[in-house]
């Protein structure tokens, strides 16, 4: 079982964190991360009385129910077996009016993040004991933002929302994402993570994203009634480009015929 670096398990002794908060989105890289660290974390939480919380997001209008369900099953195991108590977050305005209102572009600094994320983070982050430590699944890895923002395992941010250490325990993981799903279907606990991402290529905490590849889009359509979403989002899109690009959704089999079909073959 890979365990989290010496050096990093060294500094967040040395911080003492009063609140460890994992950021949990039911998908691969946040689900490894509570997997290769949980251990630590309560046996920290025991000796110096901290206390650790896995906090999901439920982006409204966008979030696919499965991932919810997940998310919960996960979160609840955690509770009964770690003691890490669950915090459910939710944005009260609605992800499909946002995209009428901001369009459905990728300018720098996503609107998305910082509606549905960041305003309900910054609002519980006022509420919770400091020091407090952030457990993420980020990696320099994962984008050319990233590359830049995360620099060290473990780093200490600044933010208008206020300061906080920053946990990244996969910072130097070398693992293929096929290989992270393999370890995390050893575990019971996280296998519906990995059916998630069987059936969609996704965990789905957003269905639907600017940054999901033609690929993710069109293992979406086969799955289920996809031109659902396409006609939801047609009616707040503006941006011809991106109707475009979402008529993928369109003209699939529904969810009955698929699963028909897969059980023929």
């Amino acid at each position: 079982m890979l365990v989290p670096m010496p050096r990093a398990i060294e500094k967040i002794r040395q911080i003492r964190p009063r609140t460890v908060v994992y950021l949990f989105s039911a998908g691969k890289d946040s689900s490894l991360s509570l997997l290769l660290t949980r251990g630590f974390v309560r046996d920290l939480c025991a000796e110096i009385k901290c206390k650790a919380f896995v906090v999901y997001i439920y982006v409204t209008g966008n979030t696919h129910p499965l991932n919810n369900a997940c998310a919960h099953y996960v979160m609840q195991w955690h509770k009964k077996y770690y003691g890490f108590e669950p915090i459910y977050l939710a944005s009260p305005k609605n992800f499909l009016e946002c995209v009428a209102k901001y369009g459905f572009e990728m300018p720098r600094g996503r609107w998305c993040w910082a509606e549905f994320k960041e305003k309900p983070l910054r609002e519980l982050q006022a509420r919770l004991p400091k020091p407090l430590l952030y457990v993420d699944g980020m990696s320099p890895s994962d984008s050319v933002a990233r590359e830049r923002t995360v620099t060290d395992e473990v780093q200490f941010i600044n933010t208008t929302r206020g300061s906080y250490w920053a946990w990244h325990p996969l910072f130097s993981l070398s693992m293929s994402s096929k290989e992270r799903l393999e370890l995390l279907k050893q575990h019971e606990e996280f296998k519906c993570v990995a059916q998630l991402y069987e059936l969609y290529g996704d965990s789905m905490n957003c269905v639907i994203c600017p940054y999901k590849s033609r690929e993710k889009l069109m293992k979406l359509a086969p799955a289920e009634p996809a031109e659902i979403y396409y006609a939801a989002l047609e009616v707040s899109l503006h941006s011809p480009r991106w109707k475009k690009r979402l008529a993928l959704l369109k003209g699939n089999r529904s969810l009955e015929e698929y699963v028909l079909g897969s059980l023929a073959g």
